[in-house]
């Protein structure tokens, strides 16, 4: 009988977007550390009488999804799910179901591109804007968008496509584009909800007083500033998803070859 082959590898793309990922990490630290350009974060543009309590329950069922995700996928004993012979779970999505869930996945992605883009275009308005009942219009758009269409949309990508992992051979954690799709949606999920602090806080100040350019400067550009990084944040999964460049984790590595040689003891 053959030795398996040698795990090939983190392959050269993963390695770049890893760099990328540790630079923006070492980038906001510092700025954080350092207090370049005012503070950042949820709540510290609020004053004390108007801060809120964070959306912990939002961030409570969106690690609920993400767990359930994990273990449907990774657990080899899930107790309720159909077994193989070798004690993975097996796909059972009829056709018809795995292009229902497939077309909501790709619908929901690229409806929250569009509503992230609307977003952005809002907040630019909000910030530029020399006209007091469009910047008022803006903000309360945008706590609107964010809360009723940016939101809900992004949790049915997440939950879309921990279904989908389900049912296709692609996994959830067999290869490297897949990974980066989750980990990505997730980010933006939880910079979302922590975001939706100062957002809600914008419109509730837009609603009560007539903003001008000077007030609340840093909470404007960063709600700005949050939304585009967003929005070129959503677009990697799109071109994963396209493109689904090679290269397999280790736990799927490992598989592949459990199913292998499975194969040819049958065999």
């Amino acid at each position: 009988m053959a030795d398996p082959s040698p795990y090939p590898g983190v392959p050269r793309w993963v390695k770049v977007l890893g760099i990328i990922a540790i630079a923006l990490v070492v980038f906001v630290l510092s700025v954080l550390v350092a207090g370049v350009g005012g503070p950042h974060g949820p709540g510290r543009h609020l004053s004390p009488g108007d801060a809120g309590h964070p959306r912990w329950e939002l961030l409570v069922l969106l690690a609920i999804l993400v767990i359930a995700g994990v273990a449907l996928n990774w657990s080899g004993r899930w107790p309720l799910w159909p077994q193989t012979a070798r004690g993975w779970p097996a796909m059972t999505m009829t056709p018809g179901l795995r292009k229902f869930v497939l077309t909501a996945h790709v619908a929901s992605s690229v409806a929250t591109l569009g509503a992230v883009a609307g977003f952005l275009a809002l907040s630019i308005a909000g910030l530029a804007s020399q006209s007091a009942g469009m910047v008022r219009a803006a903000y309360l758009s945008m706590e609107l968008t964010a809360w009723f269409v940016i939101l809900p949309l992004l949790l049915a990508s997440l939950l879309t496509g921990l279904v989908q992992s389900l049912g296709t051979p692609w996994g959830l954690f067999r290869h490297y584009w897949a990974l980066v799709k989750l980990l990505v949606t997730v980010l933006v999920t939880v910079v979302l909800l922590l975001q939706m602090e100062g957002i809600s806080h914008m419109a509730a100040v837009a609603s009560e007083t007539t903003l001008s350019s000077a007030d609340l400067p840093g909470l404007r550009r960063s709600i700005r500033t949050h939304a585009a990084g967003g929005l070129l944040a959503l677009l990697l999964p799109v071109v994963l998803s396209i493109y689904k460049p090679r290269g397999m984790t280790r736990h799927g590595w490992r598989r592949q070859q459990d199913e292998a040689l499975g194969s040819g003891r049958r065999s």
